[in-house]
């Protein structure tokens, strides 16, 4: 099992610093979180470079959307976040397209996206637009032997389970968030597992807490602070025969987050010797 975390770079010129201080901190993977306003080939190769200088696996690129309107809540989340909004897929679309072809020219296998709230009701027109809009990523990607990750979030698990198996593509898994499937309250990852289990390529080591406010999102904490019963986690992923990486992500800034990063670090570290994993 790969420890690692998110590896966000706002300035390509930068890059290479970006990676050195990863592998200062002890890391040998990371999820690139990469979002400028046009990919390039020219960043392709300053990514490739630095992370293969710095001896550090990149194991997706991490594609967000940079029109910067999506509310995270509970909400207003649900007319702003993902592919099934009408007034953003095109863009939406055509940014990810051009991130997985970056990511490609890097050297990376794997996306992870943020689909949006996938509807319980398969019959709702929701449900079949960002179905398409997911099926066109995931043939865009196989063209390149490229894998999409689905984010865990605004959904339940069987409702991410209908949405692989409706597609029925051998490109598509899931990028298992378990404090995600709290905040958001639709989810309990040890549960989930039972049903997505299979799918799971990639896992974030975050940790929160259940929301009390039908709007808001649960808080998200420090791992091992929060509501994730990561022992049964990853009792259940060994069962499961995960064994690939674990990338931590904690969504604060400063000093305090690389305090929390290494305390994770060293959390997973302990779990998973006292689990034989």
């Amino acid at each position: 099992m790969k420890i690692g975390t998110l590896l966000r770079v706002t300035d390509i010129n930068e890059a290479d610093n970006n990676f050195k201080k990863l592998k200062d901190l002890g890391f040998t993977s990371c999820q690139l979180v990469y979002k400028p306003e046009k990919y390039t080939s020219d960043a392709a190769k300053i990514i490739k470079e630095a992370a293969e200088k710095n001896s550090i696996e990149i194991s997706a690129q991490f594609c967000g959307y940079n029109d910067n309107d999506t509310v995270w809540d509970n909400y207003y989340g649900f007319n702003t976040s993902g592919l099934n909004i009408e007034a953003y897929r095109k863009s939406r679309l055509e940014y990810i397209k051009s991130a997985a072809e970056f990511a490609h020219e890097a050297g990376i296998t794997d996306i992870v996206i943020h689909a949006g709230f996938i509807p319980n009701n398969p019959f709702a027109p929701e449900y079949s637009t960002l179905l398409t809009a997911v099926a066109m990523i995931c043939d865009h990607c196989k063209k390149m032997d490229m894998n999409v990750l689905l984010e865990t979030g605004g959904e339940a698990a069987v409702a991410l389970l209908r949405l692989i198996t409706d597609l029925g593509k051998d490109n598509i898994f899931v990028n298992l968030d378990p404090a995600n499937m709290l905040m958001y309250g639709y989810a309990n990852p040890v549960d989930a597992l039972y049903t997505i289990g299979k799918y799971v390529r990639n896992f974030h080591g975050k940790d929160g807490v259940v929301p009390t406010d039908p709007r808001v999102l649960g808080a998200e904490t420090p791992v091992g602070e929060g509501m994730v019963d990561f022992y049964k986690v990853f009792k259940k992923l060994k069962e499961l025969g995960y064994n690939r990486f674990i990338t931590i992500e904690r969504e604060i800034t400063g000093d305090k987050q690389t305090e929390d990063i290494l305390k994770a670090k060293a959390y997973f570290e302990n779990l998973l010797s006292e689990l034989n994993f």
